[in-house]
């Protein structure tokens, strides 16, 4: 019995499949040889194919545990809080929404190569708004601000995925969510010609999504050059020197 490992079209997970019945169709037909000179005993006919098939899903299944085990461990480091690159800096961003108050708030937090805080703001406007456009405005505000700081090359990060895919989009919308993330796609033009706007899972963004709640009970928006108690209660950093920028202020009131 043999097999064509190198016929057009087979992939690599084919190929591998293959070998491996064969190896194990040869075992096969082997103990069969074996059974019928020594012990007199003649199997029925498919039997070789038949157990070698048999093998060959026991193996399939062996497998598939071992991707889904794989899979599960990249998808625990999804939800962690990576480091930028070497030499980048990294923000991230998230909106939180209150109907009581009828207010948006925004939270934004920049760390370093090493993870090290370095700012972080909060702010917020009325009145409320649907999720998408309160978080396309999260990244507007974002950008804003963290080109007049201009620390380098900065990375961000929302846990908004209809934001970031229509940012990273070349489409274009005629509403006003649209042009929200036409002005981001300016900014990011002029100012982030190396940067990227990318999509992490909430667990992820913790410390920006704790800052925008924090912002929906705060009396202005705020500029914090020393790492917030909130931050420190949702996960572990350690402090660096904030980048120094034009006319620093704690506060800016509305």
């Amino acid at each position: 019995m043999g097999f064509d490992l190198e016929a057009k079209g087979t992939t690599k997970n084919q190929k591998s499949s293959l070998a491996y019945l064969s190896e194990l169709s040869s075992d096969t037909i082997w103990k069969e040889r074996n059974n019928k000179i020594w012990k007199e005993v003649t199997d029925a006919h498919g039997y070789v194919f038949d157990r070698a098939k048999t093998l060959l899903e026991d193996w399939k299944s062996a497998k598939s545990i071992q991707k889904v085990s794989v899979s599960s461990e990249q998808q625990a480091c999804i939800t962690k809080w990576m480091k930028p690159s070497s030499g980048l800096f990294k923000c991230n961003i998230d909106a939180a929404f209150s109907e009581t108050t009828n207010l948006v708030g925004i939270g934004m937090c920049i760390r370093d190569e090493d993870g090290h805080f370095v700012l972080a703001k909060t702010d917020y406007f009325s009145p409320t708004c649907n999720v998408h456009i309160g978080e396309a405005l999260g990244l507007l505000s974002a950008m804003d601000w963290v080109h007049l700081l201009q620390p380098g090359t900065v990375d961000f990060e929302m846990d908004a995925k209809r934001v970031v895919d229509s940012f990273n989009s070349r489409q274009s919308e005629a509403t006003e969510y649209g042009n929200i993330i036409d002005n981001c796609k300016t900014l990011s033009r002029q100012f982030y010609e190396n940067s990227r706007v990318e999509f992490v899972r909430r667990q992820a963004n913790e410390v920006a999504h704790s800052l925008a709640k924090a912002a929906l009970s705060s009396a202005s928006s705020q500029i914090l050059v020393e790492i917030p108690v909130i931050m420190q209660l949702s996960e572990a950093v350690t402090a660096s020197n904030p980048i120094p920028y034009r006319n620093r202020v704690r506060t800016n009131e509305h």
